[in-house]
């Protein structure tokens, strides 16, 4: 396993972008027109594509979304209706594109080096191309911008996080994406801009300098995932349900893991006549947390509910 390690590079960009907010915090600060007027532009461009672009029907693997869960995507070519979304996505999806618009904005009033912003890219997997589009170049190496909510920021991007907890546990595909816009370029892949949507903070999650471990097993997943929806490899679950604790002791009952619980596909893959989302059994708290049941062996009884 390679031995992690902070690069000098991110730290740099960090340092700009806090100093120049700084000043900015502290007295006025210069931008240009140019700047501002781009500015304008990439939030008209965000608002075009979150409200009257239309959506692609028809499902294709792209840089995006080839290193999620192979069962995710399968779920998704064969067009299975998951859940919908609730009517707030939209303003979260838009949060998210006009958060990154200014921190570029930031970037390059930092005097940072930004050589390119979305670019759209493409990589050869067995002589077919999959798009995407990077969000940002820097002295010659690709990251991608990402807003963060406070939990996120800390626990998956921050200091009780980091690039290896993203390595371990990637089921937004964050890893095949990063890897993928960089390799398309023939460049390195630096990591993630993190800007915290609720409190403004910034950081840079960069990946380590020797790298080479996680870059072909990113590659090589979204290579696998093509193939498999190229070929039309039989649907098999990626994850398995896991046993319920509570207040460390087994209950006896199985419920579904964080990334299954996360998935819009979840009652088609389980069965809805299987799953069930009920309050923990053996809790007798006024707010039990909620849990996808997909065994019930030990269910809470009369005298408990009372």
């Amino acid at each position: 396993m390679v031995v992690l390690s902070r690069l000098k590079l991110p730290s740099q960009i960090l340092q700009k972008v806090q100093s120049f907010l700084k000043r900015a915090t502290d007295d006025s600060v210069e931008l240009s027109e140019e700047l501002i007027e781009q500015f304008g532009e990439d939030c008209k461009d965000a608002i075009r594509k979150q409200f009257t672009t239309k959506r692609e029907s028809k499902f294709r693997t792209r840089m995006s979304n080839a290193g999620r869960p192979l069962c995710q995507l399968q779920m998704e070519k064969k067009g299975i209706k998951g859940e919908g979304q609730p009517y707030s996505n939209k303003m979260r999806n838009s949060f998210g594109d006009l958060i990154e618009a200014l921190s570029v904005l930031i970037l390059k009033a930092s005097d940072v080096n930004v050589n390119s912003t979305q670019k759209g890219v493409t990589y050869d997997v067995d002589n077919t191309k999959i798009d995407g589009t990077y969000d940002i170049e820097i002295d010659n190496v690709i990251y991608d911008i990402k807003s963060a909510s406070p939990w996120a920021f800390e626990n998956k991007f921050g200091d009780n996080g980091g690039f290896s907890s993203i390595a371990e546990d990637d089921p937004f595909g964050y890893m095949s994406q990063g890897y993928l816009y960089a390799e398309s370029e023939k460049k390195r892949f630096g990591g993630w801009i993190v800007i915290n949507k609720s409190t403004g903070e910034w950081l840079v999650t960069e990946t380590p300098k020797d790298d080479k471990e996680y870059k072909d097993k990113s590659l090589n997943t979204a290579k696998e995932n093509f193939n498999a929806l190229d070929k039309g490899k039989p649907f098999r679950r990626c994850y398995s349900d896991v046993a319920e604790t509570f207040r460390k002791n087994p209950t006896g009952n199985r419920i579904l893991g964080i990334t299954c619980s996360f998935c819009p596909y979840k009652f088609p893959c389980w069965g809805s006549d299987k799953l069930q989302y009920l309050p923990q059994q053996q809790s007798k708290g006024k707010s039990p947390r909620w849990s996808y049941y997909t065994e019930l062996n030990n269910p809470r009884t009369e005298n408990e509910n009372q």
